[in-house]
């Protein structure tokens, strides 16, 4: 379950409390410093999500991703996307509440997760993550990973918070928290990954060279309180999973 932080008990809507120092001028609008931005797309809603929201985070709901933040009594900062799957009741209450709202034509060449990334990237945000951004258009879920490698994130910290499974994008380096028995898995993108040594895992890369088509990198166990992966070429997906639920210990001993 994602974790709300105490919500606002004026805001009928249940919405965040935010406070902050400075303000940021957008087109209009005027923005609170906020520090991070959390990106609620249209897929499934994860189970045992270890996700918190803090008071500084600038919630985007991506087109019908705002029936999420509505289950969990949040108002989003931000609304956007085409809005083909967002009930004319739910659009009603932004409208109420005052929700900033970015509509795009049905017919684009973009999804609604890509436009709203690219726009809070416009906006500055360096820290982002996706949440609800996995289901079962298995589609759609390779396109929200592929997301992770746009170009454009070159300098930003994101990531795909999904209940027990986080999805970061490796094309140097990254030392992560973990803890004993944890799943990691390696997984290349588009292309052979040369240089690639790993620390604190059970089962030890050292200037590795890992292959699209070839299934090594997979169910790797965290030995420790944290772990690092390092490449010299070619990106790859990490992906951390946590609190294992009995059918994913089952598929890692397949």
């Amino acid at each position: 379950m994602v974790r709300p932080a105490t919500p606002d008990p004026d805001h009928t809507g249940g919405g965040m409390q935010k406070s902050a120092s400075a303000t940021l001028p957008v087109e209009g609008f005027l923005m609170k410093d906020y520090k991070r931005a959390i990106l609620f797309a249209n897929g499934d809603f994860p189970e045992n999500d270890s996700l918190t929201i803090e008071d500084d985070d600038f919630l985007v709901a991506v087109d019908g991703g705002l029936r999420h933040l509505l289950s969990l009594s949040l108002t989003p900062q931000l609304l956007i996307g085409d809005l083909d799957s967002v009930s004319l009741p739910d659009l009603d209450l932004c409208m109420q509440w005052g929700v900033e709202t970015m509509r795009f034509p049905t017919e684009k060449d973009e999804t609604d997760l890509e436009i709203a990334l690219l726009e809070v990237l416009r906006r500055g945000f360096s820290d982002i993550v996706f949440t609800c951004a996995l289901g079962d258009r298995l589609d759609h879920t390779l396109a929200n990973l592929a997301l992770l490698a746009h170009p454009q994130l070159k300098d930003a910290h994101v990531y795909i918070s999904n209940g027990e499974t986080t999805v970061y994008y490796v094309s140097h380096y990254i030392e992560l928290e973990s803890y004993p028995g944890a799943l990691i898995s390696l997984l290349p993108w588009s292309e052979p990954v040369h240089g690639v040594t790993t620390t604190g895992l059970k089962y030890a890369l050292s200037d590795s060279t890992l292959y699209p088509w070839k299934t090594v990198g997979i169910s790797n166990l965290s030995t420790g309180d944290h772990f690092s992966v390092s490449v010299k070429s070619g990106q790859l997906f990490l992906f951390h999973i946590t609190e294992q639920s009995s059918s994913t210990r089952k598929d890692s001993n397949d």
